[in-house]
């Protein structure tokens, strides 16, 4: 699978990860985890949910964790390595339209933000459906992305602000309102007991969301705004950013299911 104009880097999980600690957590128990069991994270990353997931498994489980980037599995494996955990923790890189897995091979299979940067030419049912076929009869499924439409950022001009929320939500992200459509997937593919929760994403550091530099460039290149306009917008959220004052929010999707 190639990889998506919405890549991020090594670093950029690492950091994010700290802000995004309630959802993990709460995708975490939504697993139902016990002891021995085997469960898969697609798009797995550097490796933290797998390492934190692993401890719930314990030794006598087994934790997969799948990414297509080579660079991000050999990350996930020194951390389960550091953490304690690499005898029952491993990682591959793989796509997730055709995980290499047996049928039923997971107790529990989880994904988070995987949706969204899935390449336009990917059909997201089609990795769903990957999801299901190598999840155990009875095994739960829990996937989290997030809403970009519902991003919001305190800022004065608010026709602005909502064209460049907008803007982004459409075309700096491959989907980026995937965190929506999840539950209507999940009822597509015959899902039990789907259940929908929403966390609000809420950031104070201007540098840790991706309205800064890059939307500043993409929207100035399509004509969203004036370079007039995007210089007092990156400078307006940088004083407030400096001063304690800034706030942006979206929020995250988290969709739960059974398989039948």
């Amino acid at each position: 699978m190639p990889q998506s104009d919405g890549y991020v880097s090594p670093d950029y999980l690492r950091k994010t990860a700290e802000l995004a600690w309630r959802l993990k957590e709460r995708t975490y128990d939504l697993l139902a985890l016990a002891p021995g069991d085997h469960a898969l994270d697609v798009g797995c990353g550097v490796g933290i949910d797998t390492v934190a997931l692993a401890q719930r498994v314990g030794p006598s489980g087994r934790m997969v964790g799948l990414d297509v980037d080579d660079e991000m599995v050999n990350q996930a494996d020194a951390l389960a390595r550091q953490q304690g955990v690499a005898d029952w923790t491993s990682h591959q890189v793989g796509s997730c339209l055709g995980l290499p897995f047996a049928d039923g091979a997971f107790a529990a299979v989880r994904a988070e933000r995987l949706f969204q940067v899935l390449p336009a030419s990917v059909d997201p049912q089609q990795v769903l459906a990957e999801i299901v076929r190598v999840t155990t009869p009875g095994g739960r499924i829990v996937l989290a992305d997030t809403d970009w439409a519902t991003a919001s950022v305190d800022f004065d001009d608010l026709d602005l602000e909502r064209r460049l929320m907008a803007f982004f939500a459409r075309t700096m992200r491959p989907n980026g309102v995937a965190g929506r459509q999840l539950y209507r997937w999940l009822r597509l593919a015959g899902l039990k007991e789907v259940a929908v929760e929403v966390i609000p994403m809420v950031h104070h550091d201007y540098t840790l969301t991706p309205f800064g530099d890059w939307l500043v460039k993409e929207a100035t290149a399509h004509g969203v705004a004036s370079q007039d306009q995007m210089t007092h917008w990156k400078q307006t959220l940088q004083q407030r950013n400096e001063e304690g004052l800034f706030y942006a929010c979206a929020n995250m999707v988290v969709v739960s299911g059974r398989k039948g």
